[in-house]
């Protein structure tokens, strides 16, 4: 096989989100070139070995290889040290070394101008900018991004994409959660757009992109929430959860159960008459039937409550929570593909049929924001009104209210 051969073959693992494979498959191709004596296309090769281990979730041996090569590069061409310093600013990221990464990233930049390679420069640029937002959160980041855009010819599309970033980054709270991010180098319209959007409550609280699966930069970070806070730790574990989610079956049961027992009106009485009768036919004891009838009270206090803040309109009812689970099947879906335990196109399909299944159940953006929250309310805030409705709330109005969000860009279904 060719080295080209072997490149592309490496290259469409990666599409496939299949690094550990392409890592090997760059291992060999690197091993070759050596045989041959190409050693600058064997540093760069080896460079890509190790950007896909790290993304595999091999950190520490994609940084000892890094240490490795960088010793072997150092008295290389700037062509060769510019590559190297462009998948370093990876390794280092996904390592969560993210100030070190905006370094080598801008260095790569440097190196790729005084070669006068627009393409791979502006690249690195917009690279080296995203790491120092994500470094130093958008306040702490507008120095830095200043200067980069300073040493950026103006007119490249690296020097659109900073500028793009140093705006959002000058008009955005000084906070890096409820707010709304959006990637300017993916598709904010479109249909996998618009169910990426169902999950974009989550993606707000966290201050990430809402129109992206890809965050190459934050793996390991993935993989540590998905097996603290959902005990994933394989594709396996992670397809069940996720199936869950889309078949709405992680959230209590019964809290459906109360809300399709009322027919269309505030009548306390009648709701309350028909929960039991539902219980009573199922033998359900008699504590039990106590806990479900106050659970119909407490969300007659949220609708109230909804009401007054704009979540539902001024004689809104919530008439399903599924789009809570809706919209963690879609976050489901992003940290599964960045932590390595699915392939893109599994998780494109997952985010497809989470933007499905919430299209079926709600009439509106405004609806499905009101079925989220409650469903969120029910299982960490208790009636308190606390922290956890506050920043619900938050995230409902920027979704709702600004004028680049999803919600006012795109209609629903």
């Amino acid at each position: 096989m060719t080295y080209q051969a072997m490149l592309d073959r490496a290259r469409k693992f990666e599409r496939q989100g299949r690094f550990g494979e392409a890592a090997a498959v760059f291992a060999d191709a690197a091993e070759a070139m050596r045989a041959h004596g190409d050693w600058t296309s064997a540093v760069a090769t080896q460079a890509r070995c190790a950007r896909a281990l790290a993304a595999a979730g091999r950190t520490g041996e994609a940084q000892r290889m890094l240490d490795t090569i960088d010793r072997t590069a150092a008295s290389m061409p700037v062509e060769v040290r510019a590559g190297l310093d462009a998948q370093a600013a990876h390794i280092m990221a996904a390592a969560g070394r993210t100030g070190e990464a905006a370094r080598r990233a801008w260095s790569a930049m440097s190196g790729f101008w005084s070669l006068h390679d627009a393409k791979r420069a502006d690249a690195a640029g917009a690279h080296a900018a995203r790491l120092i937002v994500k470094d130093a959160g958008p306040r702490g980041a507008l120095l830095p991004l200043r200067e980069l855009l300073a040493q950026m010819p103006p007119g490249g599309d690296g020097h659109r994409q900073v500028t793009a970033l140093l705006a959002d980054a000058e008009r955005r709270p000084d906070r890096d959660h409820d707010v709304l991010v959006t990637d300017p180098d993916t598709a904010a319209w479109g249909r996998l757009a618009a169910a990426l959007a169902v999950g974009a409550h989550l993606a707000v609280g966290n201050g990430v992109a809402w129109n992206t699966l890809t965050d190459p930069d934050d793996a390991a970070g993935d993989r540590v929430l998905l097996e603290r806070d959902w005990g994933v730790t394989d594709h396996d574990s992670w397809r069940e959860q996720t199936d869950a989610l889309l078949d709405a079956r992680n959230s209590d049961p019964a809290i459906q159960m109360v809300l399709d027992r009322r027919v269309r009106g505030r009548d306390r009485r009648v709701w309350q008459a028909a929960i039991v009768d539902w219980c009573r036919e199922r033998d359900i004891a008699d504590e039990t039937v106590r806990e479900i009838v106050e659970m119909s009270e407490l969300i007659l206090r949220y609708e109230s409550r909804f009401r007054a803040d704009g979540i539902l309109p001024p004689d809104g009812l919530v008439e399903s929570v599924y789009g809570y689970d809706f919209g963690r099947a879609v976050n489901m879906a992003r940290w599964g593909l960045g932590a390595g335990y699915c392939e893109a196109e599994e998780a494109e399909k997952c985010v497809l049929t989470a933007g499905q299944r919430a299209n079926q159940v709600y009439t509106s953006w405004r609806s499905f924001s009101a079925g989220y929250i409650l469903g969120r309310m029910l299982r960490f805030d208790d009636g308190e009104f606390g922290e956890w409705y506050e920043r619900s709330l938050t995230g409902h109005r920027v979704l709702a209210e600004d004028p680049d969000s999803p919600w006012r860009r795109m209609a629903w279904g």
